[in-house]
């Protein structure tokens, strides 16, 4: 089922779960904001050619539903509000309405099977799990909060964000992590 949502784009990567502190100024994401509340999602996705502020951006079809969590009005007039990450997107039949806010009719992606998280996965995993007091169910969830975490190139983000299967995702994980051992021992 598709449906139209509000385009956030931006110079970022944002994964199924995920967190993402903003500062709102212009007056089209402001708009934005005030039409979804805390209700309704709009899509953060990620800029191909151009930029976050003035005109409007050319983006990836692939990106995120999200839905704001928090918001506090700033001393120099913007807003800082934390959203939260849903379900992946595709987004299509993108428009540009008089003061740049643009829309794209969006279709969840398929969701992500239930694997569990591989046995030499599993101590990173243990480990996460302590630094952020969040619950690491599966390699899905895995896979997501160490793609936000490594120092990947938006390239390689924007990959993993676009694959469907969570096996094709995990063999690119491993691939990083065996490229660069000891990461995370710190």
């Amino acid at each position: 089922m598709s449906k139209e949502l509000p385009v956030f784009p931006l110079h970022t990567v944002l994964f199924p779960g995920a967190h993402l502190s903003l500062q709102i100024f212009e007056l089209r994401y402001r708009r934005m904001l005030d039409e979804c509340g805390r209700d309704k999602s709009f899509a953060v996705v990620r800029i191909r050619e151009g930029h976050e502020v003035g005109a409007p951006a050319f983006t990836f079809d692939i990106g995120s539903s999200a839905r704001l969590s928090e918001m506090v009005s700033q001393r120099d007039g913007s807003l800082g509000v934390m959203v939260q990450a849903g379900e992946r997107v595709r987004l299509s039949e993108f428009r540009i309405e008089s003061d740049g806010l643009m829309f794209a009719t969006a279709e969840n992606l398929p969701v992500d099977d239930i694997v569990p998280v591989p046995q030499d996965l599993q101590a990173l995993a243990d480990a996460l799990e302590q630094q952020e007091e969040e619950s690491i169910p599966d390699a899905s969830m895995l896979i997501w909060r160490l793609a936000e975490r490594l120092p990947l190139s938006l390239d390689d983000k924007q990959q993993l964000l676009e694959l469907n299967d969570v096996g094709h995702r995990l063999e690119r994980m491993r691939g990083w992590l065996l490229r660069h051992p000891g990461w995370f021992a710190a």
